[in-house]
């Protein structure tokens, strides 16, 4: 929980996309449109603030696509339209 109202009931939650384990890292991944990638960045600041121990990344759109480039998953024309 991220945020609580005068009665402690959550107002605000969070929950990442995956957990890796073996880096003992949390990913979120945002590659919807830009109101949402707000948000997003917003509770994991917000998540920062609260747990600095946790250790939380957001895959952006163009680093999604910068990784299934990489590993042959999607031609490279496609980082071209997603400029």
């Amino acid at each position: 929980m991220l945020e609580w109202n005068s009665d402690l009931e959550p107002t605000l939650a969070f929950r990442p996309d995956f957990y890796l384990p073996a880096y003992d890292v949390f990913i979120e991944i945002t590659t919807l449109n830009q109101k949402l990638v707000t948000k997003k960045n917003r509770k994991v600041r917000r998540l920062r603030e609260l747990h600095p121990e946790i250790d939380i990344r957001i895959l952006y759109q163009r680093d999604y696509l910068n990784l299934l480039v990489k590993y042959g998953l999607e031609p490279p024309s496609q980082m071209a339209e997603a400029g």
